[in-house]
């Protein structure tokens, strides 16, 4: 069973890396983010514009009992009590057809009227499938299987023109909506695949049809394409080459960066530094988490959960996790003329909560997460948050 277990949380994240070139070296003139006992040196800048997290996991959390404290134990409201340390925006994925019925449409509408009661803003995570979408897995949604190109370039349009203007009609925008989930190797597969085979017109089509159906329900609402390995600059060329040199409109480049997968910070920062100017568009890193401990809450085992995966200099602990948010930040303040935007934490709210696991299709699936998230054992908020209210 351990195996087993094992082996779903390694096909969900281990595998992004996998498929994914091996992280690029950058040049020695990379912009150095670590001092030599390997904790980060703050760059100087403003307070960031976006400081956000996932927080896709805390209805379901909710409704199966969770609850989040403030760090003196007071029990609140999540989303009071992110908004307190000053996260200003949230990131909520939306499947097409989950298993569980969590993690959809009408759960993004009730939870966008939260986030606007909080004064928060939305960024839409359209993942194109009814589970989990990244590099290792784009499966079409069920309803979606038979379908030609054609066909799927209109279920892409239909279905972000939908979300979109949903929220609209209860009067709660969206920021920004990102077009799939970590599409290092495409969406929709087979037809969207990046190299197996190689469908890029097909993917180009795709994600132009999302475009045009967040611009015609909201010109304000700007459109993130959004990859893994953040620190693999040769990886990016090539993904945003092909999909530039089709004419393929969007509005802002999303990273994923996790320090124990992803390559070193200055890697991070020397990709961000070129893709802004290669592209002339935005950053955000999008994705980003560190445990605060090794210890398991829920019986299941974590997916960072030895010494020997955690990134040198940054202990597992909650002073460790603060440490490496902070770098992060520092990261993106450091990216030439403001063109940084902002960081989401993952999955901030996911605590070990009994039925609010991997596998949306097994109530028995547990959480191999709660050790990253953003509250402690005892739903107590962590230090890490107060780097949310600025520098």
């Amino acid at each position: 069973m351990f195996k087993q277990r094992l082996l779903t949380f390694a096909c969900i994240f281990v595998l992004t890396a996998m498929l994914a070139a091996p992280a690029s070296t950058p040049p020695a003139h990379a912009a150095a983010v670590m001092t030599n006992s390997g904790m980060e040196a703050d760059n100087a800048g403003s307070t960031l514009p976006i400081r956000g997290a996932d927080i896709s996991s805390l209805k379901k959390s909710e409704d199966f009992g969770g609850v989040y404290r403030t760090e003196d134990g007071k029990k609140r409201d999540a989303l009071r009590i992110l908004s307190s340390y000053g996260m200003n925006w949230a990131r909520l994925r939306v499947w097409v057809d989950p298993a569980d019925g969590y993690q959809d449409k009408e759960e993004l509408l009730q939870m966008a009227k939260r986030l606007k009661k909080n004064d928060m803003q939305l960024l839409v995570d359209l993942h194109y499938s009814d589970t989990w979408a990244d590099p290792a897995h784009q499966t079409k949604p069920a309803a979606w299987q038979s379908f030609t190109v054609d066909q799927l370039k209109q279920a892409v349009y239909d279905h972000t023109y939908d979300v979109c203007s949903s929220l609209m009609k209860q009067h709660t925008p969206p920021a920004m909506i990102q077009l799939g989930n970590e599409l290092n190797a495409g969406m929709l597969w087979p037809d969207g695949h990046t190299y197996d085979p190689p469908n890029w017109d097909n993917l180009a089509q795709f994600l132009t049809a999302g475009y045009d159906a967040v611009k015609a329900c909201s010109p304000r609402t700007r459109v993130m394409l959004h990859l893994a390995n953040g620190g693999d600059n040769g990886l990016y060329q090539w993904w945003f080459d092909n999909i530039t040199a089709r004419n393929v409109p969007f509005d802002v480049i999303g990273v994923s960066y996790y320090s124990y997968w992803h390559g070193s910070l200055a890697a991070l920062q020397y990709n961000l530094n070129d893709i802004t100017v290669r592209y002339d568009k935005d950053v955000i890193v999008v994705e980003t988490a560190y445990p605060f401990t090794l210890e398991d809450d829920d019986g299941w085992p974590n997916i960072i959960g030895l010494e020997s995966q955690l990134t040198a200099g940054y202990p597992a602990t909650p002073e460790g996790q603060a440490a490496m948010l902070r770098a992060v930040m520092s990261v993106v303040r450091a990216v030439p003329n403001g063109r940084g935007l902002g960081v989401f934490y993952w999955d901030a709210t996911w605590t070990g909560v009994p039925g609010n696991g991997w596998d949306p299709a097994d109530p028995s699936s547990g959480n191999a997460w709660e050790n990253q998230a953003l509250f402690d054992y005892e739903n107590r908020a962590l230090p890490a948050l107060n780097l949310f209210n600025g520098p």
